[in-house]
């Protein structure tokens, strides 16, 4: 059954071609740039039963715009054998077109249906290209991450990995506080993909992580977004001049 807690958001996974333009890069077809009407249709499509909110957040106006979103799925029909996902996103405000700008995805594989660690990393090559960084863990796990600048068709190599995405402050929508990170970081992760695949001694992989982030406009983005909102104020005070009640007798 499908719950709606606030409004709606979306779903993702890996598959495409090794020489994805920066631009076009996407998670299961969760493009960065995308509206939020794209991402629910695709979510709906992929996910009919699972619960998912859209966060909307408001001018003194009265304007309003989607700022984040998340997912909850579980396959209540199959409880000895369930999958869960959950996912999260991130869009900017109305002066930038309201768009996608981060996406972080969360999905614990079917006990009965456990690919290998090796087979869901090479589904991420296959879909990113080889890797900027990557390393395996002691438990049998794999991470990786890729590093896009703006016209780059490849990954940009790197020694080590980037704190470019947090897990705890994951952005809940562009604003002063996302942006000013962005400020300090922009240049340093550019577009920047965070992947780790989790798994056990004997090759099977029980979850994925995977969170991915466009930094590099989102000054710009904000900017945008708030000389927007300044006009859209800016015309409520007018027209509220022209139509507000007399003042009261003092």
């Amino acid at each position: 059954m499908k719950i709606t807690f606030l409004t709606a958001v979306a779903a993702l996974f890996l598959g495409g071609v090794a020489a994805t333009q920066a631009a076009e890069i996407d998670i299961n077809g969760m493009a960065l740039g995308m509206s939020a009407d794209q991402i629910i249709a695709k979510f709906q499509e992929a996910r009919p039963e699972a619960q998912y909110e859209f966060v909307r957040w408001k001018l003194p106006e009265g304007t309003e715009w989607v700022a984040n979103g998340r997912t909850l799925y579980n396959d209540l029909a199959n409880p000895d054998d369930m999958e869960h996902e959950r996912m999260q996103f991130a869009f900017t405000g109305l002066g930038s077109g309201n768009k996608l700008f981060a996406v972080r995805r969360e999905l614990k594989f079917r006990p009965s249906q456990r690919p290998t660690t090796e087979s869901v990393f090479a589904a991420a090559i296959q879909k990113f290209g080889e890797p900027s960084v990557m390393g395996k863990s002691s438990t049998g796990g794999i991470w990786a991450a890729w590093k896009f600048g703006a016209e780059r068709a490849t990954a940009e190599k790197l020694e080590s990995p980037l704190g470019c995405i947090g897990i705890s402050d994951f952005p809940v929508g562009l604003d002063e506080f996302t942006v000013k990170k962005a400020k300090q970081s922009a240049s340093m992760c550019g577009i920047y993909i965070d992947f780790d695949v989790r798994g056990d001694d004997t090759g099977l992989a029980t979850e994925l992580d995977m969170k991915m982030m466009n930094q590099l406009h989102l000054a710009q983005d904000f900017d945008a977004d708030n000389s927007d909102a300044r006009k859209r104020i800016d015309a409520a005070k007018a027209r509220n001049t022209l139509t507000a009640a007399p003042a009261p007798k003092l």
